[in-house]
């Protein structure tokens, strides 16, 4: 029987396209949630019976998930992209004996932010303080879990791909648009310690 696998994740940390380019490369998903509302390189979709039982989940509610696995082709790697759906993650082991493994997507925490400050009216600690409380849902993750840096896609697919026990001796790169790169320097790094430090004694002292 082939794995199960979760595609989660912060929002806005190209969880829909590391989705896309599993699909692209043999992976199936049964039924997806698409939402074209914003203008990107591919669609943003989820997992439309897995996005319900998070949704029902964040409101204290059951929803069973038995028919949905039972439904799904055993022969064939599925993957499942619901960003949130690591909040509720060990509690999809109840309802399949099937092996579940999870991709966690991983992107620059800034680049995060912008972007999700671009796309709604919540404020700047709002995204920051959810990048830091899914850590924490993370590590009490029970199935065997790879950490994913969207942006060296093209650089670690292969990685990905036998993690996800998909064929990864002629890769699709079709779906991986052009990644944003930031330029590593310790200088201004620096530079942004140097003036953090000295804003937040101003405001301490008033």
């Amino acid at each position: 029987m082939k794995p199960f696998i979760v595609i989660s994740g912060v929002p806005h940390s190209y969880t829909s396209m590391i989705s896309k380019f599993l699909m692209d490369n043999g992976a199936y998903t049964k039924e997806v949630w698409d939402n074209p509302k914003w203008e990107m390189p591919y669609h943003r979709f989820e997992e439309k019976e897995v996005l319900k039982f998070v949704n029902a989940r964040k409101k204290f509610k059951k929803y069973d998930l038995t028919d949905y696995f039972n439904s799904l082709p055993t022969d064939k790697v599925v993957v499942a992209k619901v960003p949130l759906s690591i909040m509720f993650i060990n509690e999809l082991e109840q309802f399949t004996d099937r092996e579940i493994k999870v991709v966690y997507v991983l992107r620059n925490p800034e680049q995060i932010i912008l972007s999700s400050l671009d796309k709604s009216d919540k404020s700047f600690i709002y995204y920051f303080e959810r990048i830091s409380w899914l850590h924490d849902f993370v590590v009490e993750c029970k199935f065997e879990l790879l950490p994913f840096i969207s942006e060296r896609i093209k650089k670690d697919g292969k990685r990905l791909l036998d993690f996800c026990e998909l064929p990864s001796d002629h890769i699709n790169y079709d779906s991986v648009g052009s990644m944003e790169k930031r330029e590593v320097s310790y200088l201004k790094y620096r530079f942004a310690n140097f003036f953090w430090k000295r804003l937040s004694k101003f405001f301490k002292v008033f």
